[in-house]
């Protein structure tokens, strides 16, 4: 069961319940674009919805919840790292499900480039078995990195903004060199993780791209940039 579908049950899950919330704020507010609201009746049709009812369901709940909703970026952030493992459970990331994921990401003041550093930090074997996250990782990037259909300048700004992203989540200590220990871990890890991505890796030979280069030059200039 999709947590879109979980939405017309009686949810008592936490994590289920404040996805909900969030979601019925989003519309009731008026922040849902056309591009999610056209995702979000997508995402109906294909979990067999009906969609007004589910916009009935989401109004009638739609209440404060100002209690339940995360105060302190870490605890958003590990809750959004607890949605992306129940939405990527089946080993696919549906681009509707990740239009519905953004909007709840956005109620609690996340942008695109947090989403995708969100993405790249939890679909890893800490969260996910085997090759169950790269599959994830790969569906989910599909709109930011494509050997195939884009050029590779573009595919260089697109790894450049997400590694820049995961160097900006990565937490600060007092010791300077404890932290270019922690922000050289963090940006090898995301390396890591995609040349552990079969998937993207047989798309970049195709395109004739060197796909272990590009990504350990852009790894070194975004560590260089924060170090510096």
């Amino acid at each position: 069961m999709s947590i879109i579908n979980r939405f017309l049950t009686a949810v008592t899950e936490p994590e289920f319940k404040l996805a909900r919330d969030l979601t019925a704020m989003a519309i009731a507010d008026g922040e849902v674009t056309p591009e999610e609201k056209e995702a979000f009746c997508a995402l109906c049709h294909i979990e067999g919805i009906d969609e007004r009812k589910l916009l009935e369901n989401l109004k009638v709940r739609h209440e404060p919840i100002e209690e339940e909703i995360p105060k302190e970026r870490r605890a958003k952030e590990d809750y959004l790292k607890t949605l992306i493992r129940l939405i990527g459970a089946d080993g696919y990331t549906a681009p509707q499900e990740i239009f519905l994921f953004q909007i709840i990401a956005s109620k609690l003041g996340m942008n695109q480039m947090d989403v995708v550093g969100l993405f790249m930090l939890t679909t890893n074997r800490q969260y996910f078995r085997g090759d169950v996250g790269s599959k994830v990782l790969s569906s989910f990037l599909r709109h930011q990195i494509d050997p195939m259909g884009k050029t590779e300048r573009e595919n260089r700004e697109n790894l450049q903004a997400i590694y820049d992203t995961i160097a900006a989540h990565t937490p600060t200590l007092q010791n300077e060199e404890t932290n270019k220990e922690l922000l050289r871990q963090n940006l090898t890890q995301a390396s890591e993780t995609f040349l552990e991505n079969k998937l993207l890796a047989k798309e970049f030979k195709r395109a004739g791209l060197d796909y272990f280069g590009i990504l350990k030059d852009v790894e070194l200039k975004i560590f260089l940039k924060y170090i510096g």
